[in-house]
């Protein structure tokens, strides 16, 4: 992490302490002023329209956001910065990933002004005022569209998939593991709280053991992604151990994210379905980011097809090294 890292977390904890929970539909109130402040392009040099800094402070700022509780477009938005530049002055752009050009449905797309396609081949970029989008909602509550791509003019910038592909699985990631961290927090104070037969509940070995798995497997997506971006930030790390480290943090993430989401409702009991009571914000965003770009099983898939094309050996040699 850079020297900036504690004054952004500071920032972002200091603009979620007036949010307001989002209504299913419809966009966070934090999120003109994350792009106002410019956070989404962090990570971007400032003669490219960035804000500057370093793709660690992006990963501060997206960690935090979800780990309020706040669902923002910041992963859409900055990784698709990173394709095409900033979106201009008010407006963000979004990105996908689909093997077609068909029908599909593009996170934010009703808010967006473009959306980055990332194909199996190459990277297409959608102007959506030229698109048809039917507004649906996610799992998470964000807003999304139904958008058919097909014979709509599009772009074509000079960037590989798989640096796209990069770059957004270690923004997803980060947001899984602040989501993640979130309802851990949720949890403890529920059962430090929470009696039963005059006791706290966290007294209950069962209710404890759940809440250190929970740590374990955030310190273990942690350690992935800190791993996983120290390497990609290696000019000199080759694309095999590049994959096997990206798609490692993913990977963790995400079952991170199942097991926390399960678990925090296991011990919230009955009150954590309830609308009234906030677990929700982060167990939906988990849910739906987890499945987000490429999922979990995706990934595992890559690396299987990677280990059989180049060799297994060779395969775990990268992914230890």
């Amino acid at each position: 992490m850079s020297e900036f890292a504690d004054e952004l977390t500071h920032l972002v904890r200091d603009l979620a302490k007036d949010a307001a929970p989002a209504v299913d539909g419809q966009l966070s109130d934090v999120w003109p002023k994350v792009r106002e402040l410019g956070l989404a392009g962090i990570g971007i040099a400032e003669e490219s329209g960035g804000s500057g800094g370093e793709l660690s402070d992006l990963l501060v700022v997206v960690r935090e956001l979800a780990r309020a509780g706040i669902d923002t477009p910041i992963v859409e938005a900055a990784t698709a910065a990173f394709v095409v530049g900033p979106a201009g002055e008010g407006l963000f752009d979004t990105v996908t990933v689909s093997a077609d050009s068909g029908l599909g449905i593009v996170t934010f797309a009703p808010s967006a002004r473009r959306a980055v396609v990332v194909g199996a081949s190459d990277v297409a970029v959608f102007e959506l005022a030229d698109v048809d989008i039917v507004p649906v909602v996610d799992i998470a509550g964000r807003p999304a569209g139904h958008v058919r791509l097909t014979d709509a003019p599009c772009t074509h910038p000079a960037i590989t998939p798989d640096a796209v592909m990069e770059r957004l699985a270690l923004a997803r990631s980060a947001a899984l593991i602040g989501g993640c961290r979130g309802a851990y927090d949720m949890t403890k104070q529920y059962v430090i709280e929470r009696h039963q037969f005059g006791a706290a509940l966290i007294k209950i070995s069962s209710v404890s053991t759940n809440l250190a798995h929970i740590v374990v497997g955030i310190r273990t997506a942690e350690s992935a992604l800190r791993r996983a971006l120290a390497i990609t930030c290696d000019p000199g790390a080759t694309d095999l151990r590049r994959l096997g480290a990206v798609a490692s943090a993913r990977i963790a993430a995400a079952q991170c994210a199942t097991a926390v989401a399960r678990i925090a409702h296991q011990l919230h009991g009955a009150v954590g379905i309830t609308t009234e009571y906030g677990l929700h914000r982060y167990t939906r965003s988990l849910w739906a980011q987890r499945d987000a770009d490429q999922s979990e099983l995706r990934w595992c898939a890559r690396l299987g097809a990677v280990a059989l094309a180049v060799d297994e050996v060779a395969l775990w040699e990268q992914l230890t090294a």
